[in-house]
Formats: C-alpha cells, sequence, structure tokens
C-alpha cells in the first residue's frame, strides 16, 4: 500500500510540472518560408524560425545560436512581440522592423502560419 502511495505521488509531481501550451495552434516551432514586404521585395530565409511556448517567444537562424528571446501576447487574431534586449538590424531576417511589433494573424492552422504587419507578410509553416 505504501508503495502505491508513493507512485501516485510522483505520478502526481511529475504530472504536475509539466506546462501545458496556452497558445493552441500557435504554440511551437515554425519555420519562415517567405516574407513579403511592403514595398513589393520577396525574400525566403534559410533555415529561420519562430519558437513560440507560453509567453516566449524565440527567433533562430540555424548558425546562429542562441537566437533572439522575447515576449509575446496572442490576443485573438493579433500577436505582439516585444524583443527588448535585441538589435533591430539582428531581427530584419525575420521580418521584423522594430523591436516592439504587432502582427494580424491572417490564417493559423495546426499547420499554417500567415503574419501581416505594416512592413511585412510572413507566411510560415509548423516544423
Amino acid at each position: 500500500m505504501r508503495q502505491l502511495l508513493l507512485l501516485l505521488w510522483g505520478l502526481i509531481l511529475f504530472v504536475g510540472c509539466g506546462k501545458l501550451p496556452i497558445n493552441g495552434d500557435l504554440d511551437g516551432q515554425w519555420q519562415i518560408q517567405e516574407i513579403r514586404y511592403t514595398d513589393g521585395r520577396v525574400e525566403t530565409p534559410e533555415r529561420a524560425y519562430y519558437c513560440v511556448q507560453l509567453h516566449t517567444i524565440t527567433l533562430r537562424q540555424v548558425g546562429n545560436y542562441p537566437g533572439e528571446t522575447g515576449n509575446m501576447v496572442y490576443e485573438g487574431d493579433q500577436l505582439r512581440i516585444d524583443m527588448p534586449l535585441s538589435d533591430v538590424s539582428d531581427l530584419r531576417v525575420f521580418g521584423l522592423d522594430d523591436t516592439k511589433e504587432t502582427f494580424a494573424i491572417t490564417e493559423l492552422s495546426s499547420s499554417r502560419l500567415v503574419l501581416t504587419s505594416d512592413y511585412a507578410r510572413l507566411t510560415l509553416r509548423k516544423f
């Protein structure tokens, strides 16, 4: 009986410590497929990713470890990103024009994400 109680207690602690996704389909790792700027330019960054978990966003490009980390707020059809420790020049490859950016989420599914700002339209796929 004691062993069973210890096992149940351990199971409760293990399950209780995990962080469940709070952002639905938005949580996870997204690969940027295309950035279409408002001036007509189009870029396809090599292996650039948005990683979303809880209230944190990490922007990574393979070869640039550890990437840029900031805060994000996902409400309704908007994604607000704040990268207070980043330099704007490091964020442009990810389709951001400032350390604070607000995107309209024009499409979100379990496999595809389209973000639109005054600066660019980003198309991403779940990776």
